[in-house]
């Protein structure tokens, strides 16, 4: 039967090793994630900025 010492240093590893996991997501994954939005955001912005400019055309092409 464990000690109870002997329970809480194997919880005090767990809860480091989660505490470890929690860093390398916050610290590497979060930043990745941010990168590809801003690349998501870009290709919106483009497409807008087409989409509109071909409806100034084609208003442009309709009252002429």
């Amino acid at each position: 039967m464990p000690r109870q010492a002997d329970k809480i240093n194997k919880l005090d590893k767990e809860v480091s090793l989660i505490q470890k996991d929690i860093e390398i997501i916050k610290n590497n994954h979060l930043k990745h994630i941010e990168a590809d939005i801003k690349k998501i955001n870009y290709v919106l912005w483009s497409v807008g900025i087409l989409v509109l400019s071909n409806l100034i055309i084609l208003v442009r092409d309709l009252l002429g």
